[in-house]
């Protein structure tokens, strides 16, 4: 990669590659362990909603996330397309950092294109529907897709700061 770019473009580029990927593993974290936990928890804090009500706001802020998900996946699939054809780093460094960015690929496109639209659709047609089977697995794959998607995100900084070049 080096002869088409300088070090220091290099260098930036990474930089700003991990702190993308820090700050999609932080906003993971937060609204999945910190928020989750309050809104679920409302009542500690004085404020009543029923478990629909808080699934409708955690809804909203996966929502949000979404967005930054989708500009993130897009920013993965470039970057560690181009790294894999270019990179300075060992061979099955490169695979396992292009493993672990399609998987997160893979995984957000999951979450915000197949699973967050099911849920809002269910939320949308009732408390019902939010109770039934089908929900509670769609729901509990979801938050499995969230947890591989942490854990190869946190993968993939973790290895470009121990082998970087």
């Amino acid at each position: 990669m080096k002869f088409l770019f300088g070090k220091t473009f290099i260098n930036t580029a990474v930089a700003l590659y991990i702190w993308i990927l820090g700050i999609t593993i932080g906003a993971l974290l937060a609204s999945g362990a910190f928020v989750a936990n309050v809104i679920f928890n409302a009542s500690f804090f004085g404020v009543e909603l029923s478990k629909f009500q808080s699934g409708i706001l955690m809804t909203q802020i996966f929502l949000k996330l979404n967005i930054l998900l989708i500009v993130v996946a897009f920013i993965i699939a470039i970057f560690e397309t181009f790294t894999l054809r270019l990179g300075d780093n060992k061979k099955i460094i490169k695979i396992i950092l292009f493993i672990s960015g399609a998987i997160s690929v893979i995984c957000i496109l999951l979450f915000s294109l197949y699973y967050t639209p099911f849920i809002v659709e269910q939320q949308q047609l009732g408390l019902n529907a939010t109770q039934s089977s089908e929900f509670i697995s769609m729901h509990a794959q979801s938050e499995f897709v969230a947890n591989v998607l942490f854990f190869c995100l946190s993968i993939n900084v973790l290895f470009r700061l121990v082998y970087r070049k």
